[in-house]
């Protein structure tokens, strides 16, 4: 994982309104999400890049005196640590 963070925020404010989203289907197992909202940050700046991991994926987000930008593309499944693979359907419903 590869992450980087830098955030100032409000200490007096717990506002938070999600202002619009939108999530797409990009191909098999792969999602991407783009959001605007309204939070009390001053200042906000994220990356976060994961792979061999639950949802794994690049996400960034970027945020200006409450006004933020949030755009992520990930991987649905779920990953199995002890096989080092992904997990499959039946796996995450218990059945063996």
């Amino acid at each position: 994982m590869i992450s980087f963070s830098v955030n100032i925020r409000n200490p007096y404010s717990r506002q938070f309104k999600n202002l619009w989203n939108k999530m797409w289907y990009v191909y098999t197992n792969k999602y991407a999400e783009l959001e605007f909202y309204k939070d009390s940050s001053l200042l906000s700046v994220n990356f976060n890049w994961t792979i061999r991991q639950d949802h794994a994926g690049i996400d960034i987000e970027i945020g200006v005196l409450g006004y933020c930008v949030h755009f992520t593309v990930y991987d649905n499944r779920h990953w199995n640590y002890e096989e080092g693979r992904w997990m499959q359907y039946s796996e995450e419903l218990g059945e063996h």
